[in-house]
């Protein structure tokens, strides 16, 4: 009787969190068996893409992550597929005013280092 409350734990421990990871393995296992050239896919590192190609001799593939800039990556930084393509800000890129030239940053720092 001593044991039994080490044994529920255990089982408890299996179906609630060993279990559910097993399946999760086995999906992310099939989904990057499975990629075919054509697939909207979300690498792990968060950049969106498309599989141009797939070595099956090896683990690699190609994405294009954007128009002309194909990258090779193994199957396993794919997370996902997506099935639509990644939503774009609406905001405009801040860009630095023309007229600031480096000799002003530079300016900018030495001033901030002075003490007064």
């Amino acid at each position: 009787m001593e044991f039994l409350p080490f044994i529920v734990i255990i089982v408890l421990f299996y179906f609630l969190l060993i279990r559910p990871q097993q399946k999760r393995a086995k999906q992310a296992r099939e989904l990057q068996l499975n990629l075919q050239p054509g697939d909207r896919v979300m690498l792990t590192a968060g950049v969106f893409g498309t599989v141009t190609e797939v070595e099956e001799t090896t683990t690699n593939i190609k994405v294009e992550v954007a128009d002309g800039v194909i990258i090779q990556v193994v199957r396993q930084a794919v997370a996902q597929k997506v099935t639509e393509a990644p939503a774009e800000s609406d905001e405009a890129e801040v860009e630095a005013p023309a007229e600031e030239t480096s000799a002003d940053a530079e300016n900018v720092i030495v001033d901030l280092d002075k003490k007064d």
